[in-house]
């Protein structure tokens, strides 16, 4: 009896583990630490990607695990529906992470983050058991010698060598799904398809994609290979990047501090997030010219910003683009402290390494920009067609274009070409933003339902050219 009870507090203590929400909203404040209240062990036995745990996923109907619907806006939030938000934010800026507002994926960084998070945890705990042991407590000496003995090194290697595998069977599972995709594509079907059915047939595409990362995204979560992320919050991410990488550095940035010619075996050592050039500054210019909330007779108080991705870990977001967002946003204003809420709908990982798939794929995103399209209807009593309410979302990559599509203005961002083949090759129209008044771009207040009727998507090759987008805009509502 005694087993079957502790088993039973196993499985319900793993369910509520990954009902864990992805969805958090960010400000520029500190988010309090939880260090001392989860300690992460360190994960000593190697665990590696073999047939057994293939065919194991294979048996899983290939699905991965993702929560209900989440809402937009928790209860908390100052855009929550009870609290009247977002009757007077009618302008949404949505941008995608890895690949838009950074030059790479951080994907494979994550386990060496929560290596370094790991390591910190155990060097605190270690401090502590040093300091009873000096007490005379034999027996806290013994049960913390794991701590006094993790192997960083060790522990890194082995994380780094697990990831590769996963990696390897990820591409490979792309790969087959993309060839399998291309094999039963014909071209003189989408011929006589019309545009609604080329539409749909690219969402079929871009589920059938989706699959493979969601099939490794489980297998990440049985690796434990993230075991010890989930507990970082926000600023010790912060700590993490500014103490073993180079930060939210930007292109021309790193050129000028030498960052690009550094040895890559230093390198190797590093946490290195570069962020686009002039992300930072459009989006901290965008909401320090957004007003303060308590203007009763301002229609509109100027730009909101959101952050959709299928990234996993929501603290990495927040320490690596939204923190420095908002700590530009105060430079230019002078101030010291802001209310500014930027929401952030992903994935999220919790302390035992398990990911829960709040965005689990491209459909995902496209649902999002739609639920807030909906809210923001549904927070004016006045007529919602009058053009103040606008979506723009920008992406780099395929996962990006359901939600590019679904946004009153879609911007993909970089030189994937292989996006922009895919939405060709579904009958949308992708244009450089910098032709857009030659293409009947116009008055965005009037014109908006008719643009996103035609399925144009810009193109853009940085921030540069959205930022003078933006201003446009801007002026526009005067």
């Amino acid at each position: 009896m005694p087993s079957t009870i502790a088993t039973l507090i196993f499985l319900l203590t793993l369910f509520f583990a990954n009902s864990t929400s992805g969805l958090i909203s960010s400000r520029n404040t500190a988010t309090p630490s939880h260090s001392s209240v989860h300690q992460s062990q360190p994960h000593t036995h190697s665990l590696t990607i073999s047939n057994e745990i293939t065919d194991r996923m294979d048996d899983l109907n290939c699905k991965s695990a993702s929560t209900p619907s989440m809402p937009l806006f928790s209860a908390s939030s100052k855009y929550h529906h009870d609290r009247k938000g977002l009757s007077r934010r009618r302008r949404w800026l949505v941008v995608d992470f890895d690949g838009t507002c950074t030059e790479h994926d951080t994907t494979p960084l994550l386990p060496r983050l929560a290596a370094f998070a790991t390591r910190s945890r155990s060097t605190i705990s270690s401090s502590a058991a040093r300091t009873v042991v000096g007490a005379d407590s034999k027996c806290i000496e013994d049960e913390s010698a794991g701590n006094v003995e993790y192997d960083h090194k060790q522990d890194l290697e082995r994380r780094l060598s697990q990831f590769n595998e996963l990696e390897t069977e990820f591409l490979k599972r792309y790969s087959d799904a993309k060839s399998n995709l291309f094999q039963s594509d014909n071209p003189a079907t989408k011929e006589t398809q019309s545009k609604k059915e080329r539409v749909q047939s690219m969402h079929d595409a871009l589920e059938a994609l989706d699959e493979p990362s969601n099939v490794v995204t489980r297998m990440v979560s049985e690796s434990r290979v993230l075991h010890g992320l989930g507990h970082a919050d926000s600023s010790e991410l912060e700590g993490i990047l500014q103490l073993h990488g180079v930060s939210t550095i930007t292109t021309a940035s790193a050129e000028e501090d030498g960052i690009n010619g550094q040895d890559s075996m230093e390198l190797e050592n590093k946490v290195v997030i570069r962020l686009r050039n002039g992300c930072v500054t459009t989006l901290a210019r965008i909401l320090s010219q957004s007003q303060p909330d308590h203007g009763i007779d301002t229609k509109c108080l100027g730009w909101s910003l959101a952050v959709l991705s299928i990234n996993w870990c929501p603290s990495l977001i927040d320490a690596s683009l939204v923190q420095p967002v908002l700590r530009k946003k105060r430079s230019i204003l002078g101030e010291t402290v802001c209310e500014t809420e930027v929401p952030i709908w992903c994935n999220h990982v919790n302390g035992e390494g398990t990911v829960t798939l709040n965005i689990p794929g491209a459909l995902a995103k496209r649902d999002k920009i739609l639920e807030l399209r909906n809210c923001l209807e549904d927070a004016h009593d006045t007529d919602t067609k009058d053009g103040n309410n606008i979506i723009i979302y920008v992406g780099d990559s395929s996962t990006d274009l359901a939600a590019l599509l679904e946004a009153d203005i879609g911007i993909i961002i970089g030189s994937s070409t292989s996006t922009v083949a895919m939405a060709e090759r579904s009958g949308l129209l992708v244009l450089p933003l910098q032709q857009r008044h030659e293409h009947g771009f116009g008055n965005v207040k009037d014109d908006r339902m008719e643009r996103r009727q035609t399925q144009i998507l810009w193109r853009v090759d940085g921030w540069h050219e959205i930022d003078d987008m933006l201003k446009e805009l801007d002026d526009q509502w005067g």
